[in-house]
């Protein structure tokens, strides 16, 4: 079990063996919730939005349509993208 102290402006440092347990980077931001015996901290990923949207964006300029999309509805299209998306960020964190 790691201890902690409560230092001024109620500040603690995190123990380095559970920082490296969890890539816990400096600036990295993490919810604080209240539970029935303590607070629990858990890090959380933040999106630019806009960044995001641009990139969105720039992916669905780039595609082109494939055979696969002939006599799909635009509903099926749309999902085979997001599934395209959802893989590439999948990739894109194992990479990080």
């Amino acid at each position: 079990m790691a201890l902690v102290t409560v230092k001024p402006k109620f500040q603690v440092t995190i123990p380095a063996k559970l920082r490296k347990d969890i890539d816990l980077r400096e600036g990295d931001i993490m919810e604080a919730t209240l539970v029935s015996d303590g607070i629990l901290f858990k890090p959380k990923d933040l999106v630019d939005r806009v960044a995001a949207a641009d990139r969105i964006a720039a992916k669905f300029a780039e595609a082109q349509p494939t055979h696969r999309d002939r006599g799909q509805s635009e509903g099926e299209i749309m999902r085979d993208a997001i599934d395209d998306i959802a893989r590439s960020r999948r990739e894109r964190h194992r990479e990080a």
